[in-house]
């Protein structure tokens, strides 16, 4: 048996070891627990699988710090191997792949091709194996926002490569419709499309349901038809979270507190994280957000970071308040009494203002005129790739550029004959401005991250 995660990086690590478990002659089945059985193993999933005969478990992305789960498990003869990557806190007795240079799916990929040498495969086949789950292991990564640096970076690189060329009717059709060029899918095309899509099945239905487009092999009419049910509970999650983070919003006095703890009865528990982060985004602090728990008198919720404030550790502290929490440094799942959330959140906040932490500033990489950046300049910047977490895309300054056009999010410069478009979240310029401004280099988009006008002296902080 193997316990995933209903997040992108349990599903695509659980995707990899049932596949490559299967090519070893195992028949490994797959348990994706639905968001209201709460993260990770549980007892009642043990309960289950002992009655079902399983004698070994290996999960993917979580088990780390499931003690009582995992003894339980031993106890009625279950062998178990956690595969996770999360923080320690109370670790499980038993066989651990463990690291926190890599995401589960990332984990999982290295821990298969290890199989598979032990096995007695040869060389050509295991690098075929290692192609194959390096593809899942990228969008992980870069998802689960893994560090992108030494084994990641290699083997998220190495994957993206093998995206631009997949034969997976699942995996075409996933990138078909979220990638602005699935012939050369970027870390953007990742972030913001592809992973998104995977996350909506466990965020708003069930996770199963992201399993099957990767089920969906060589059969294309099996993989649209999967895909389709994503893309439309993804709109679904996407009406959600901006329906919920407005209402939020105008429940929020000011001055925003340091550190934001939010209760929300009427909020989906499956789209907690998105609006956590949404107001790391809008309000640069902490934040939490609370939901109701299908235990009564027990409320669960997700947390976002801002950089420089560690999550995990900051919680510490408050553990007295909690049933459970973990994660990492910028994101954590927590479960709690309802009594607590009110001293929690005053707790939370006066903690957060002692550290006066300072908003982080942004700062150009180097200066781009447009006029000598050539045609190659795209495919040059593509060599940086894949970006993300410890590898963030470029930003460049680009000085005495005229705003010539602006529509929806879009904002259209120039520099002397030379154009430029970029999005724009949470900045406001208007057409005829003059000044200098700094743009996010992210793949095939561009961002526009700070803009200031001549005479202007505005502090570049995000």
């Amino acid at each position: 048996m193997v316990p995933g995660a209903e997040v992108c990086d349990g599903v695509l690590g659980t995707h990899i070891l049932r596949s490559v478990l299967s090519s070893l002659g195992a028949q490994p089945r797959a348990h994706l627990p639905h968001r209201d059985e709460g993260y990770g193993l549980s007892s009642q999933a043990v309960h289950k699988f002992s009655q079902g005969g399983t004698d070994l478990l290996i999960t993917v992305d979580n088990g780390i710090n499931a003690q009582k789960e995992v003894l339980l498990a031993q106890r009625l003869g279950i062998d178990v191997v956690v595969i996770d990557h999360h923080r320690i806190q109370e670790q499980a007795n038993t066989l651990a792949v463990w690291s926190p240079e890599f995401c589960g799916a990332g984990l999982a990929a290295l821990f298969a091709w290890a199989l598979a040498r032990h096995a007695g495969w040869n060389e050509k086949r295991l690098e075929c194996l290692l192609s194959a789950v390096s593809q899942y292991a990228a969008i992980a990564s870069i998802a689960d926002c893994a560090p992108l640096l030494k084994g990641t970076r290699t083997l998220t690189r190495l994957g993206m490569g093998e995206l631009a060329r997949a034969e997976h009717c699942g995996v075409r059709e996933l990138l078909r419709i979220s990638c602005a060029d699935p012939s050369r899918p970027d870390s953007n095309d990742l972030a913001f499309g592809v992973a998104p899509r995977i996350n909506a099945a466990g965020r708003i239905d069930h996770p199963a349901l992201a399993l099957a487009v990767f089920e969906a092999t060589q059969n294309e009419e099996a993989a649209r038809r999967s895909f389709e049910v994503l893309n439309q509970l993804n709109l679904e999650r996407r009406r959600l979270v901006a329906a919920q983070f407005e209402e939020l919003c105008a429940e929020i006095a000011e001055p925003t507190p340091a550190g934001l703890v939010i209760y929300r009865e009427s909020c989906p528990k499956g789209v907690a994280g998105l609006i956590a982060a949404k107001c790391v985004e809008r309000f640069s602090v902490p934040s939490i957000v609370l939901v109701s728990s299908p235990t009564p008198g027990l409320v669960v919720g997700s947390g976002r970071s801002v950089a420089g404030f560690d999550l995990v550790e900051g919680l510490e502290q408050f553990r007295r308040l909690f049933t459970r929490f973990g994660g990492h440094a910028q994101a954590v799942g927590l479960t709690m009494p309802i009594g607590h959330v009110e001293t929690f959140a005053r707790e939370f906040a006066a903690f957060v203002a002692t550290l006066k932490l300072k908003r982080r500033e942004i700062r150009e990489d180097a200066e781009l005129v447009l006029a000598t950046a050539g045609k190659r300049f795209d495919e040059q910047l593509a060599l940086l790739e894949p970006f993300g977490e410890g590898n963030p895309p470029p930003i460049f300054l680009l000085r005495r550029v005229e705003v010539v056009r602006v529509k929806n999010r879009w904002v259209r410069f120039r520099q002397g004959r030379y154009r430029l478009e970029a999005l724009c979240w949470d900045r406001s310029p208007k057409e005829g401005m003059q000044g200098d401004c700094l743009i996010e280099f992210h793949g095939k988009r561009r961002i526009l991250r700070d803009f200031r006008e001549e005479g202007t002296s505005a502090p570049r902080s995000i």
